[in-house]
């Protein structure tokens, strides 16, 4: 009896699981249309289900290497990615199907689903790292991986990548406008108020570019400078973590899948091309963690030359000028590797995070003030989700909202409108019903605003006590795509390939695309709907990134490499910061995280290399 009822309860599983991944939860409140099961691709998944799960949990022939650690660590990625895609699809779900009780039958399905998968890819791992580096010593490597990967390692990948970067540079040429770098040119030409909305340093760099290309009679030559010189910046990036891999004899298999990666993704190339401050923030980013990488993994090595903490510090102080959050990448990560930095090094790092902050500072708070960059009293995008809050309290419990609140609210913003425009999406729609904002601020710095937002905190605080679960929904629909990875990309979807905005908005420049190349734009528009191919439409996807962090911290507790997690931190410290963005879904705020998926992939291998050569050392 015992072993019918286990065939039927893995039969029951992989019918379950098999409703999960097919479910049709969009189109329908019908139950058992919304089970979505009478297809040949259903059947054939039961059946490889049923076979596979068999396999595991009667035959046990599979997974049978794992410890109970490494179960656990498989076990709660999978409730996290059960909860991830039930969250998700609950956003879209038809309201007649009564989803609540729909979810139950979907946890039940991906739970087993997601824990064979993790689990089988957690052993694949282990086993790749058990045997790569034995490999890879037998083997020879062949003259052009010789040559790019060990010999001509900087100039050589820089070369690739810019080879790559080449026919985006010449059909956009001379360069592709996004809206926040037209603001930014504005900001410098006195068109809009310069003020530390966006990071004043790129709003000079791509003004002043700006200003004297037009000058000096030069306009499509010398926009097309920001192109080249953010193509270098990233191709330099890229080549610093394959140097990384060098010294850490990284697997080559990881440094080319990383360079194709790098080089050939569509988003990296026409984010490349396109004035954005996104472009020049990402690279940073990766080249910190690359710093990170030499003072967790080769301490030695790091501390041997002074100039590898003054190259931390300077790209992360340089990140806090690209984007006003990285700040928070800073604060998070840097306090920890305190912490992990050993013996005398430990007063000398410290001094050094003191007197960075000390400059971030400065540069924020005097610098700037004194070239006449108005310092914001509030930033309306750092409340943007509160925003987001209030708007969908007012759709669900208008009744509830008091004369007091209303009057105060409709003070602040148009509140008719507030409470109709509200979009999960974008949150650019609650804001523009602002009445006490940036724009109308009279001095320019926000203190309207300033003053009244503790006044604000308190009618929002005393709408979250009455219905906390309208908060708690309207977050999750509000950033469900950045852990969801069946959610396309939102507003740019996957870069600007439609930019000719008549450059800078006010036809402030004569710098246009050629038209005679408007069929090539097309032409590489049309290689980035690889994001609709089986696979590779994956890497399209911000949730994606965020699912292959929460494996890589898992994967590595599991197997209690504490040290490599920090490596993860400024990866998931960007995704928090993007579930309080004013975009859910938005691509180019996830370049952050995107960008680091080879460089922790490699330090997942090299961990389990590590130790598994500790281990046979001390036997």
């Amino acid at each position: 009896m015992k072993k019918i009822a286990k065939e039927l309860m893995v039969l029951l599983l992989a019918a379950a699981s098999t409703v999960a991944l097919f479910a049709d939860v969009e189109s329908t409140g019908n139950l058992s249309m919304a089970l979505n099961g009478d297809g040949i691709p259903q059947l054939a998944a039961l059946i490889l289900l049923a076979f596979v799960y068999r396999r595991v949990w009667i035959a046990q022939r599979i997974l049978t290497d794992l410890d109970k650690r490494k179960r656990l660590s498989a076990l709660i990625t999978a409730l996290l990615f059960a909860l991830f895609m039930i969250i998700g699809k609950a956003q879209n779900a038809e309201p007649d199907l009564k989803y609540e009780f729909f979810a139950g039958l979907l946890f039940i399905g991906y739970v087993p689903f997601f824990y064979i998968l993790v689990s089988y890819m957690g052993m694949l791992l282990d086993k790749y790292a058990s045997t790569c580096r034995i490999e890879e010593e037998r083997k020879t490597p062949g003259k052009l991986t010789c040559w790019l990967f060990e010999e001509h390692v900087t100039m050589g990948v820089m070369l690739v990548v810019f080879l790559c970067r080449l026919p985006y540079l010449i059909a956009f040429f001379p360069c592709s406008m996004s809206w926040d770098g037209g603001a930014q040119i504005c900001n410098f030409y006195g068109i809009e108020t310069f003020s530390n909305h966006h990071p004043p340093l790129l709003s000079y760099l791509y003004g002043a570019v700006a200003f004297y290309s037009q000058e000096w009679g030069i306009p499509n030559l010398g926009m097309f400078l920001i192109p080249v010189l953010q193509t270098m910046l990233s191709a330099f990036a890229i080549a610093r973590v394959c140097v990384l891999f060098q010294r850490l004899k990284t697997p080559y298999c990881i440094r080319w899948g990383g360079l194709l990666f790098y080089g050939a993704f569509t988003v990296w190339c026409i984010f490349d091309v396109t004035v954005i401050k996104d472009t020049i923030y990402w690279p940073l980013t990766l080249l910190f963690t690359v710093s990170l990488v030499d003072c967790v993994v080769l301490p030695e090595l790091f501390w041997e030359k002074k100039r590898n903490l003054f190259l931390m510090l300077l790209y992360g102080i340089l990140m806090t000028q690209t984007r006003n959050n990285g700040i928070f990448v800073l604060v998070f990560t840097l306090p920890v590797l305190l912490i992990l930095v050993k013996n005398k090094k430990k007063l000398i790092f410290g001094c050094a995070l003191a007197a960075m902050f000390v400059i971030i500072y400065l540069i924020n708070n005097v610098l700037y003030p004194a070239m006449g960059v108005i310092n914001l009293e509030a930033k309306e995008d750092t409340y943007c989700i509160l925003f987001q809050q209030t708007a969908k309290y007012g759709q669900d419990y208008p009744e509830d909202v008091t004369d007091e609140e209303r009057e105060f609210l409709d003070k602040m913003f148009d509140y008719d409108e507030l409470v109709e425009v509200y979009n999960p999406q974008l949150a650019d729609w609650v804001k523009n019903c602002l009445r006490i904002s940036e724009a109308s601020s009279a001095d320019g710095t926000n203190i309207e605003f300033a003053a009244i937002k503790d006044a604000y905190f308190k009618v929002w605080f005393a709408q979250f006590l009455r219905h906390p679960l309208s908060y708690f929904n309207t977050f999750l629909e509000c950033s469900y795509g950045y852990y969801y990875p069946e959610a396309r990309p939102y507003k740019e979807g996957t870069g600007f390939y439609e930019m000719d905005r008549h450059m800078f908005t006010e036809g402030l420049h004569e710098a246009r695309q050629i038209e005679a190349l408007a069929p090539a734009r097309f032409l590489l528009e049309q290689v980035s709907k690889l994001e609709y191919a089986p696979g590779i439409g994956l890497l399209y996807r911000c949730g994606f990134y965020t699912w292959c962090i929460v494996f890589a911290v898992l994967y590595l507790a599991g197997r209690k490499n504490y040290k490599e997690l920090l490596i993860t931190l400024p990866a998931a410290v960007n995704i928090l910061v993007c579930l309080i963005s004013p975009v859910n879904t938005c691509i180019r705020y996830a370049l952050p995280t995107m960008c680091m998926i080879p460089l922790i992939l490699g330090i997942l291998i090299l961990a389990q290399i590590r130790k598994g050569s500790d281990i046979n050392g001390q036997q």
